[in-house]
């Protein structure tokens, strides 16, 4: 029975990856795969990404991705394919929605293919797998045996015997083992590499009687290799502490108790207590209480909407007031944290473009290395001119350390902004983005309203109707109230005291104040107090078509004023959009779920030309898709589940803050943890600085090789002395890159235009 790795590394409404060690660099597998999944039913398209080994597909909703996954599974089945990888937590047995308490990345377990249904898979994060020791642990010893030779030589004036059988020629084979072995492997499969060059260099090296000069070589490729695990290393566990700031807990009703329990050990069938302020991690129906619950991060609009007994709330909305128990129907069945880690293990195969230039490069001077030592031999017939040679060229370790150490050292400053960028590829891209698409609400505005207009409708003043307002809100907490507080607080304006106040759920206030009784609140509101509104609804369904939200004010049973609400704009959007355009971007696209009114007012203050306005999130995926066919380079940003396809079709998607929507998150390939969205300008910049570094690296490293081996040819360099450029480039290298890690860039404030008659976009 053939056993292979495969499960769904991400699932999103319409789109599905599979993937696993059995795909990776597997051409006939992953295009026998493709082909076979591309003719099911409801499959629209696919694509391969062989150095992830994952293949994304497009789909109908209706089409699960268990089925998608276990179709795939009973195709490979049928295939004699060889198993690649090693295993990882995957079986329809360690699913962690089988119960309470399951942990991702535990037990592993195979799969096997030939008729099995899968019905889960595991989220495989590697626990405990740190590079860092093993490459500590390698330089520890040969610095040990460089520290004593070094120790002989210069404080006891003695001579450390380099012949091969001397301890220190014994020393230099045992520590170029690993190496060695690579170097076989490679040598079986035909195909000569960096590591055959290396083993070779340090071979002839001790046979030559250098065993110093081997070990110089080997000590600085470990010190090369310790410093690259630990700048990745210091990356991970940056994205990791950013990750964990979404990590939450719930409450859930055991036996009519409530009782404390992680999100990822939910199951179909839990009741959840949600209280106030909380995030909703489950889909399903609320069974008891009401409460109004922010949409925005699924609609994309900034109303609140009550909801009670019977009713459906959604993953990813959060209650503003109320209490509400909710049966979860749908839970999700991996963590978020896990998956997301499962990315950023899987980003070391995300390679930027400019990293594979480094490899192939460094591939060149490999063959350059063998003609350069060979035509030195046969020039001079000097065997001690072509070893020298041999031993300059047999180490490009800078060459290929020039863009991986820059890259490496770009993610890990990123992270310590609260950037996580999920690999290579998407820092070098987003530098040579010329297409960029925002989301309105949560993106380019805040979700904190602010009132934007104030409509008599009675003959009142409008200092008078805010009086009143606030007098009527003072003892709310509601974020509608806050923005009329601080609008009487920006007039110099105070509240009257009220004799009685009541609040209604979802609707709105009641007050008595100076003899009169006043109500402030939605439709609803005025509908259940009987409030005749006349003329008055005309104006406000005006208003609401602009996206505003409208609360009616009503002085003893008469509508006499109207209060428009919008999200606050961004203080940074103004100069973010400016460091865009003079930064290369050149088109600028508002794609929003808002109505087309408040889309349009907002693109005209910032200056946006494209405006798509109430959209659904294909809608959104189908606008970047076409831009992209036309040839544009998309670079989408957004914060809400609504805006995560849109963001997964892009060249590079760009997220809002950790604290949103997991879904748009996880579709992302660069997360702003933070509300700023001033960090897109500092990621273009880091790309294009990285790149620079990158390059600047690369000329060091390859003048140092190239001058190194006609020094050598020349018999002006010792194989003493060639061990040594290979530390001083190296280091030259290393330092080059470290100026990443302090890398800073920063947007000038930039004040944003006025709007037209006070209103908010």
């Amino acid at each position: 029975m053939t056993k292979l790795l495969l499960q769904i590394q991400h699932a999103l409404p319409g789109r599905t990856r599979l993937g696993g060690p059995a795909l990776k660099r597997n051409a006939s597998l992953g295009t026998l795969l493709s082909e076979r999944l591309d003719a099911l039913q409801g499959v629209h398209g696919h694509r391969l990404n062989l150095a992830c080994g994952s293949v994304v597909l497009l789909h109908a909703e209706t089409l699960a991705p268990q089925t998608l996954l276990a179709e795939a599974l009973a195709c490979l089945g049928r295939l004699d394919t060889p198993l690649l990888g090693q295993p990882s937590c995957l079986s329809p047995l360690c699913g962690p929605i089988a119960k309470h308490g399951a942990k991702p990345g535990g037990k592993a377990c195979a799969l096997p293919a030939s008729g099995t249904s899968a019905a889960c898979a595991c989220a495989a994060t590697r626990t405990g797998c740190d590079p860092v020791r093993p490459a500590l642990r390698r330089f520890a010893a040969t610095s040990s045996v460089m520290g004593v030779v070094l120790y002989r030589s210069a404080v006891l004036g003695a001579t450390t015997a380099s012949g091969v059988f001397s301890p220190l020629g014994l020393a230099a084979l045992a520590a170029s083992l690993p190496l060695l072995r690579q170097a076989a492997r490679q040598i079986r499969r035909r195909n000569v590499t960096l590591e055959t060059f290396l083993g070779a260099g340090v071979v002839a090296a001790v046979a030559a009687g250098e065993a110093l000069t081997a070990m110089e070589i080997l000590w600085i490729q470990s010190g090369a290799d310790l410093l690259s695990a630990w700048v990745t290393e210091r990356s991970r566990r940056s994205i990791a502490g950013i990750l964990r700031l979404s990590a939450h807990h719930t409450f859930i009703l055991v036996d009519g108790v409530e009782v404390e329990a992680e999100v990822d050990s939910l199951k179909p069938g839990d009741v959840v207590i949600l209280h106030t302020g909380e995030k909703v991690c489950v889909d399903g129906i609320i069974l008891q209480g009401e409460a109004t619950l922010d949409e925005a991060p699924i609609t994309g609009r900034p109303d609140r909407v009550l909801k009670g007994e019977g009713e459906r709330v959604l993953a990813g909305t959060f209650v503003s007031e109320g209490v509400v128990n909710v049966r979860a129907d749908a839970v999700g069945d991996r963590t978020y944290l896990a998956r997301v880690l499962k990315q950023v293990e899987d980003a070391i195969e995300n390679r930027a473009p400019i990293e594979g230039e480094a490899d192939r490069l460094a591939r060149r001077l490999v063959r350059i290395g063998f003609l350069a030592t060979g035509g030195t031999l046969l020039l001079t017939g000097s065997l001690w001119r072509a070893f020298t040679v041999m031993l300059v060229m047999a180490c490009p370790c800078a060459t290929v350390l020039a863009a991986s150490t820059a890259v490496s050292a770009a993610l890990s400053a990123a992270a310590n902004k609260g950037i996580l960028i999920k690999g290579g590829r998407y820092l070098e891209a987003v530098g040579g983005l010329d297409t960029v698409c925002f989301d309105k609400t949560g993106t380019l505005t805040t979700m904190q309203p602010e009132l934007c207009r104030i409509v008599p409708l009675a003959g009142d003043a409008e200092d008078e109707l805010l009086r009143l307002a606030v007098s009527v809100e003072a003892h709310n907490h509601h974020p509608l109230a806050q923005a009329v507080k601080a609008a009487a607080q920006e007039r110099g304006l105070s509240a009257t005291p009220h004799h009685v106040c009541q609040y209604f759920l979802g609707m709105g206030m009641r007050a008595e104040v100076d003899d009169s009784v006043l109500l402030l609140g939605n439709r609803r509101f005025m509908d259940y107090h009987a409030v005749r509104l006349g003329h008055s609804a005309a104006k406000a369904q005006h208003l609401r078509s602009r996206g505003l939200t409208v609360l009616t004010m009503a002085r003893n049973g008469e509508a006499v004023a109207l209060f428009a609400f919008d999200n606050t704009v961004r203080a940074e959007c103004a100069a973010v959009l400016r460091d865009l355009r003079a930064g290369g971007a050149s088109r600028f696209e508002l794609v929003t779920g808002d109505e087309f009114g408040a889309a349009r007012a907002l693109a005209g203050r910032l200056g946006i030309e494209g405006v798509h306005a109430a959209l659904l999130p294909e809608d959104k995926a189908r606008i970047v898709r076409s831009l992209r066919t036309s040839g544009a380079r998309v670079l989408m940003v957004g914060d809400g589940i609504n805006d995560a396809l849109a963001l997964a079709e892009a060249d590079v998607g760009v997220a809002m803050g950790v604290g949103g929507s997991e879904a748009a998150i996880e579709a992302a390939d660069i997360a702003l943890v933070g509300e700023d969205l001033s960090g897109l300008t500092y990621v273009r910049a880091l790309s294009r600085q990285t790149i620079k570094v990158a390059r600047q690296n690369f000329l060091l490293a390859t003048s140092t090789n190239l001058g190194g081996a006609a020094l050598g040819a020349l018999g002006l360099l010792s194989p003493v002395a060639a061990g040594l450029l290979h530390i001083v480039h190296t280091a030259g290298v290393l330092a080059n890159s470290a100026r990443l890690l302090r890398f800073e860039h920063t947007t000038e404030p930039l004040a944003i235009a006025a709007g037209t008659d006070k209103e908010c976009a």
